[in-house]
């Protein structure tokens, strides 16, 4: 009977710590694969309205609810990684004005994102950038090809 328990009990053990290797080694892997997803940003039942702005030039401001929830949803694409080459200027201001009163703002160009005042390298390098100016200020280089 004791070597039953101690068997089932290692058993159990054993079980426990596989399951603890492999989740850990399956968000390592996501992470490599796809960025650090960004913690923190609004949901769009608390955002009012939006501000995008582009090259400190042009200015949107966002009020429908769909077009709210469409760039609560594009923060999104800014996953980012621990390790790269950040650079100096945003090119796209993006700042959620929330109902409570409190803004979020999060700044991106082609490369490199700002979150919470801190500067990283963004893994998918140039979609972010693209998708805001194609959609909101009709930007969009075509490639000749």
């Amino acid at each position: 009977m004791e070597q039953q328990k101690r068997t089932r009990k290692f058993i159990l053990w054993n079980t426990v710590c596989v399951i603890i290797i492999t989740c850990i080694v399956n968000a390592v892997i996501w992470i490599l694969f796809h960025g650090i997803p960004l913690i923190g940003l609004p949901k769009k039942e608390n955002v009012k309205s939006v501000t995008i702005i582009y090259n400190e030039t042009q200015k949107r401001e966002i009020t429908d609810n769909e077009t709210i929830e469409l760039l609560v949803k594009s923060a999104n694409l800014l996953n980012y990684q621990l390790w790269g080459q950040t650079e100096d200027s945003p090119i796209i201001d993006i700042i959620y004005h929330l109902k409570d009163g409190e803004d979020i703002k999060i700044s991106a160009n082609n490369n490199t994102m700002w979150w919470h005042g801190k500067s990283h390298t963004i893994k998918e390098t140039n979609t972010f950038v693209n998708i805001m100016q194609g959609m909101f200020f009709n930007l969009i280089k075509l490639s000749p090809y």
